[in-house]
């Protein structure tokens, strides 16, 4: 009989290979390799922001700059300069004496009219009947006031008929006369020289002389037109009260206007109103125009530069020009300009006049370019920069 063997069999799984605990124990050092290299490149890549950003930048000079603009006199700078309206300081708003029908209009805006011409005419038909009525009874107060003056000398009547006829006399004499100066009234003549500004009724409205209620803006009921003296426009501007001080009547200024860029005319603080805006703390002065021109217009937008003294011809008609402080100069002959990015460029100018410590380029820079002011000579090209702003 055979007997089974009792040795214990080998366990044959524990020869198996485990390749999961092979597999993680070859992989987990590759990963953390890469999660270190992550880290080192974002740490590397806040780095190099926080250099250029903030380290870079912090150490670069610090420089004044300014923007290149197009000047004029800089021997007679403007002392403060204003802005305004032109008003005509003769003007009138042309407006009958009496209403009645217009029947006759010898203008149009924009005409040019002398004193004592007739700008319209009113209907006076009904005048003209109260005359002939008035004049009928006129010669009937003459000769009432005729027979009791001839009866008073033969003692025939008193003395109370005669005076009462002279005063019957007297007052048809008044109302004649009273009607023809209605009837010359119903003639508009100019007041002044000037130009018809504007043009207010036709023929065949009835035009009241009544001044109405007047709306901001509006002329009064029955206006005819509006007269004014072109030889008189002057600017009305606003000053801030802080700068008054500085000014006087009789203080010479040069007027520019809107409408026409790059022309310049003569002016004269010929008033500071006496009285101050509180809740715009301004003060209004007006400033005549020495020799204004046909093409200027009452209500166009100026500006007036105020002076020190008066420009002459040759000052009021020079051409902007560039200049520049003598210190942005580098060997007098470049300058600075700082691009967008704040790294400057040194860039060749060609110089002109030199006055006291500005110097004029003629060429090498443009209006709107902004240079470095203080120590430009001591920067090298594409180099980074601090602005300290104007």
């Amino acid at each position: 009989m055979t007997v089974p063997d009792q040795r214990p069999k080998s366990d044959l799984s524990a020869l198996r290979i485990n390749r999961e605990e092979e597999n993680s124990s070859s992989t987990f050092p590759i990963g953390r390799a890469i999660g270190w290299l992550v880290v080192l490149a974002v740490a590397a890549a806040v780095a190099y922001v926080v250099w250029n950003r903030l380290i870079v930048p912090g150490r670069a000079p610090l420089v004044e700059t300014a923007t290149v603009k197009a000047t004029v006199n800089v021997a007679n700078p403007p002392l403060l300069t204003a802005t305004g309206y032109l008003v005509a300081n003769k003007q009138s708003k042309i407006t009958p004496k009496i209403s009645g029908k217009v029947v006759r209009i010898n203008f149009d805006t924009g005409t040019k009219v002398r004193r004592g011409d007739v700008l319209a005419v009113l209907e006076s038909t009904n005048l003209r009947a109260q005359l002939d009525e008035a004049e009928a009874s006129l010669g009937e107060a003459q000769r009432e006031y005729d027979r009791q003056s001839a009866l008073w000398r033969t003692g025939v009547t008193s003395r109370a008929l005669v005076d009462s006829a002279q005063a019957q006399l007297k007052a048809a004499n008044a109302r004649v006369a009273q009607i023809r100066i209605n009837m010359q009234d119903m003639i508009v003549r100019a007041p002044f020289d000037g130009t018809i500004a504007t043009k207010n009724t036709e023929v065949g409205e009835v035009i009241s002389s009544v001044t109405m209620g007047q709306v901001a803006g509006t002329l009064p009921a029955g206006a005819i037109c509006t007269l004014v003296d072109l030889k008189t426009l002057e600017v009305e501007a606003d000053v801030n009260e802080g700068s008054i001080g500085q000014l006087h009547e009789g203080q010479p200024a040069e007027v520019t206007v809107d409408a026409f860029p790059g022309q310049k005319w003569k002016g004269v603080l010929r008033q500071i109103i006496p009285t101050a805006d509180r809740a715009k703390a301004i003060v209004k002065v007006k400033v005549a125009i020495v020799d204004p021109a046909e093409r200027l217009l009452p209500e166009m937008s100026s500006s007036v530069s105020f002076l020190n003294n008066a420009r002459t011809d040759a000052e009021l008609h020079e051409p902007p020009r560039i200049w520049i402080s003598t210190a942005a100069l580098i060997d007098g002959k470049r300058v600075a300009v700082v691009g967008a990015d704040k790294h400057v460029k040194l860039q060749s100018v060609t110089t002109g006049a030199l006055r006291e410590n500005r110097i004029e380029i003629t060429g090498g820079l443009r209006e709107g370019d902004r240079i470095v002011t203080t120590n430009a000579d001591a920067l090298r090209d594409g180099q980074l920069i601090r602005v300290n702003e104007e």
